[in-house]
């Protein structure tokens, strides 16, 4: 065997390598393509997530009570869990809410959920956002007439079927008194 061989040998044994290579990336490409794609969108869902509980919770910062203020609560433990400051930041709120011991609890409860809107939206990279803009909320006057409305209301209904129920009693033993009497007659 002369160099040549040796030459053509080799040129023959790196094209087939090159040719092993190229066959097993083009069959892997598509393989990583999609799961590249997946892992793609399971980020942008989680931040999708983070962003839409947090912009609840922004939104009905003045209405802790509020239905959907307490349901996004209860989902930070999943939706924030690769959030180490969020997630102790919520801690401390909840800590704090069932401990009725406080000095001023209103106030301290205020700050609590102040510093956990602001966690969240520095984890989810909205820097500029200041715990004085997070404090601020707006609520017309006209949604406080409402509840006051709807709070008068339920207590004139209370009342009402109260006082009906007493009437009811009332004349049920009435009635018994009316039998017993005209038993009493017969």
């Amino acid at each position: 065997m002369t160099i040549k061989d040796y030459v053509e040998i080799a040129y023959w044994a790196v094209s087939l390598a090159i040719l092993g290579v190229t066959v097993y990336w083009i069959a892997k490409s598509p393989i990583m393509a999609v799961e590249t794609g997946r892992n793609l969108d399971n980020e942008q869902n989680k931040y999708s997530t983070k962003r839409d509980l947090f912009l609840t919770l922004f939104s009905l910062r003045g209405n802790p009570t509020h239905f959907e203020f307490v349901r996004g609560l209860n989902q930070i433990d999943i939706v924030f869990q690769d959030e180490e400051k969020v997630l102790a930041a919520w801690e401390k709120l909840y800590e704090s809410l069932g401990n009725t011991n406080l000095t001023n609890e209103v106030q301290t409860w205020d700050l609590l959920r102040t510093d956990l809107l602001s966690e969240m939206a520095q984890s989810l990279g909205y820097q500029k956002l200041k715990q004085t803009s997070i404090q601020r909320n707006y609520s017309p006057q006209a949604h406080a007439n409402q509840d006051n409305e709807n709070w008068n209301y339920h207590q004139a209904a209370k009342i009402y079927f109260e006082t009906g129920a007493e009437i009811y009693k009332l004349q049920i033993a009435q009635f018994k008194n009316t039998d017993k009497i005209q038993e009493n007659k017969n």
